[in-house]
């Protein structure tokens, strides 16, 4: 039996996209996965999530296909609080498809294609931004990175951060120096200390 397809064409509504949830595991592990709030809050989500992309596919999966705008508040609540959460738990019998279009309008001028966004020039790359991605990286690491961006409170900009040709050279002299810089918290000793022995080598004496 062939699996069923669902095209979900989200609204645009105007309401909020946050999503928030607790921080403290109170749950045994024998229930972590149970549940996108429980995975969350006992620090196990990407577990889950490695653990639902490596079961078995059914061949009798659901299709879920979302034609959906980056920044349209309705589309981007409808993915963070059904979706995701449906995908996080479920993502054994689903086979989802993200395709983020939305209203977009096209027109040929000359021999390019001039593309108009509901939101704006600024959705418009927010969509070209989520397009790349889900084309260049696996679909369960991707699905977590646009959920990423579209519960963020700047889409586009929690988007851009994903590769630029200074940071490809710059990890490629010193992957070490690089991480420790783009880290916001408090930086690890292992930081601290290579400032201070910059020209030791871990592989040469």
């Amino acid at each position: 039996m062939k699996g069923v397809t669902l095209l979900i064409f989200a609204a645009c509504l105007t309401v909020g996209a946050s999503f928030s949830l607790p921080v403290t595991c109170k749950y045994p592990p024998s229930v972590w996965c149970s549940s996108l709030e429980i995975a969350t809050e006992c620090g196990v989500l990407r577990q889950c999530l490695d653990f639902n992309n490596t079961k078995s596919s059914d061949p009798s999966s659901v299709g879920v296909a979302l034609y959906y705008e980056s920044l349209c508040p309705g589309c981007r609540q409808f993915l963070a609080t059904q979706l995701f959460p449906t995908w996080v738990m479920l993502g054994d019998i689903m086979n989802v498809t993200l395709v983020p279009y939305g209203n977009a309008q096209e027109s040929a001028v000359g021999d390019q294609y001039k593309f108009t966004c509901q939101h704006g020039e600024e959705e418009c790359l927010g969509n070209m931004i989520e397009t790349c991605i889900l084309n260049s990286v696996a679909p369960g690491p991707a699905f977590l990175i646009l959920f990423c961006m579209e519960v963020s409170a700047d889409v586009v900009k929690a988007g851009q951060a994903e590769h630029t040709e200074d940071m490809q050279d710059k990890a490629m002299q010193s992957l070490f120096n690089l991480v420790c810089s783009l880290y916001k918290g408090e930086k690890p000793q292992a930081c601290t200390l290579a400032v201070k022995e910059k020209s030791r080598s871990y592989c040469f004496n």
